[in-house]
């Protein structure tokens, strides 16, 4: 494996969410030009595909009463009771 391909594979495992433009950056500072589309091909190559990350959706108000109310019913409930439970998180 080439000193660049090393050093760009090192970095995207520091930071999984540089951009190719940074990276290009990171490369020339280093002497190195590479154009960014030859760094996209590379990390695919190697297994490193840019893809964005799921999106979860935050709690909303009425969501949150509901996660409460839930809590305040279930306080005094004795530690056997859960023990049945079949958790899906």
């Amino acid at each position: 494996m080439t000193f660049p391909k090393c050093r760009m594979l090192n970095e995207v495992k520091k930071n999984p969410r540089v951009l190719a433009k940074d990276l290009q950056k990171s490369l020339e500072d280093a002497n190195i030009s590479v154009d960014e589309s030859k760094i996209r091909k590379t990390l695919n190559r190697n297994g490193v595909h840019g893809r964005s990350p799921r999106k979860k959706p935050l709690l909303s108000k009425k969501t949150i009463a509901v996660h409460l109310k839930f809590a305040k019913e279930h306080l005094g409930v004795p530690q056997f009771y859960w023990q049945n439970i079949l958790w899906t998180d």
